[in-house]
């Protein structure tokens, strides 16, 4: 049986407006992955006003990103079960008001406990955005345009965080950017409260939310994003692997007890679904890699190539372009090429850019051979990204569609954590900060996506042409 078919009538008449509500999701999600990066501009003002050092001021970052991670699984579940349109507006709201405490917070601790539950409230809002969008448009060739503009919008938020952040903290201050938040979370929760319809009780799913197994979960992703954050600074570090001990710990209890509960938090029926299990594999590998090359490519460009900080920016725009534009045009190829030879595609030239960048040297030219191999790299993830994410989703019922979402995101953020601590150990190995660690990181790189093509390979079957 298709999604399609398990569709009720009130979620069609929901997409009438599907321009505006498109809108109001995508910019939710720009919203909330730009605070991922924007805040990093406002560091230096914030040490002042608080006199804080720039281990204390890291949390700043920390504390959003780990909730964030930490939540989606919890959200996008609570999503399915008590309304999609309800869980989007309470992780607005929580957004909007932590937001507003971090604007006029006297303390950096008051700043940094605000910070998490903004992170928080971001994975509540992305996992039922995400939910929506699998429900709203649950035909081709509209879903895969959907969840193409919604990929793109996530490279906007990435993209233009450090702009706009630094464009507020130079210009008005810090507190700006905070204030800006709540002012835009404000008109998209008065969008959503006007143009999206309350949920229907009937394209709810049935049960209710495994308590126990949400705690187990959400501390042990908690603990093991801890755990690849401070492993990625040094892999020698005890906190990290006594983190990573935990984690363990606390993720091994949460499948004994998924394997007992009556109503687990992720019902047993998805983990038999191997185009959506081999969708979470492909998004563990490609972000693996993703999140370290872009940490190891401006290193190389700075201290091997002679880059400027300002010069790497401004050589990295092709990413922040390409990011926004190319996810769209996958959404708009996979109806004709279907999401198996697209994501095959996008895998192949991620590969082949990460194999072909560590033989960039001190003597490479940005233009001839620099800039083409970004422009791969970036055309290899986005549409791999949209691939795998429809994957994800459409292996799915209509019940299951926030879970799903989350899903895929946590293999992500999971993904990114962990390629960046791999990588990191491999380049101190093979030579540290020089040439010779650079091109260790990008090979084994090229390693991890080589491993997510073979899984692609093996796992993704149908075409899913609309």
């Amino acid at each position: 049986m298709t999604t399609s078919q398990y569709v009720h009538v009130p979620v069609r008449r929901k997409a009438q407006n599907s321009g505006a509500v498109l809108t109001i999701l995508c910019t939710a999600q720009a919203l909330d992955i730009m605070n991922l990066s924007s805040v990093n501009m406002a560091l230096p003002e914030m040490a002042r006003d608080w006199n804080a050092s720039p281990g204390q001021l890291s949390w700043m970052v920390s504390a959003y990103s780990l909730m964030f991670a930490g939540f989606l699984m919890v959200a996008g579940r609570a999503a399915d079960l008590y309304g999609r349109r309800r869980a989007l507006l309470c992780g607005m709201v929580l957004f909007a008001a932590a937001s507003a405490v971090v604007w006029a917070s006297p303390t950096l601790l008051l700043a940094v406990a605000a910070r998490a539950a903004q992170g928080a409230g971001a994975a509540v809002t992305v996992s039922s955005a995400l939910g929506l969008i699998g429900a709203l448009w649950h035909e081709e060739p509209g879903r895969s345009r959907a969840l193409g503009a919604f990929g793109a919008m996530g490279g906007v938020g990435l993209a233009f965080g450090l702009v706009v952040g630094g464009a507020l903290a130079g210009s008005i201050g810090w507190r700006a950017m905070f204030a800006t938040n709540v002012l835009v979370a404000g008109a998209l929760i008065a969008g959503v409260l006007a143009l999206i319809p309350a949920d229907d009780p009937q394209n709810h799913a049935p049960g209710r939310l495994d308590l126990p197994g949400a705690a187990l979960l959400t501390a042990g992703l908690l603990g093991l994003s801890f755990a690849l954050t401070q492993l990625g600074k040094s892999v020698a570090d005890g906190l990290g692997w006594a983190a990573a001990a935990l984690a363990a710990a606390l993720l091994a209890g949460f499948v004994t007890w998924q394997r007992r509960a009556t109503q687990p938090l992720v019902p047993p029926a998805a983990w038999k679904r191997p185009e959506l299990v081999a969708a979470l594999a492909v998004a563990v590998f490609m972000y693996a890699g993703w999140v370290g090359v872009n940490y190891f490519a401006a290193l190389l460009l700075q201290n091997t190539l002679g880059f400027s900080p300002l010069t790497t920016g401004v050589a990295f725009l092709p990413l922040a372009i390409g990011g926004t534009l190319l996810p769209l045009v996958a959404g708009r190829l996979v109806p004709r090429l279907g999401v198996r030879r697209l994501m095959l595609f996008g895998l192949t030239c991620y590969t082949i850019g990460l194999a072909l960048f560590s033989l960039v040297g001190p003597r490479t030219n940005y233009w001839t051979v620099i800039l083409p191999l970004l422009i791969l790299l970036i055309v290899g993830l986005s549409q791999t990204f949209v691939s795998a994410n429809i994957t994800a989703l459409s292996d799915t019922g209509p019940d299951e569609q926030a879970l799903a979402g989350a899903m895929f995101n946590t293999a992500l953020q999971v993904g990114g954590g962990l390629g960046l601590a791999i990588l990191s150990t491999v380049a101190a190995t093979a030579g540290g900060n020089t040439l010779a660690g650079y091109r260790a990181a990008f090979l084994t790189a090229a390693g991890i996506a080589l491993a997510g093509l073979l899984t692609a390979v093996g796992g993704i079957h149908s075409p899913r042409k609309g």
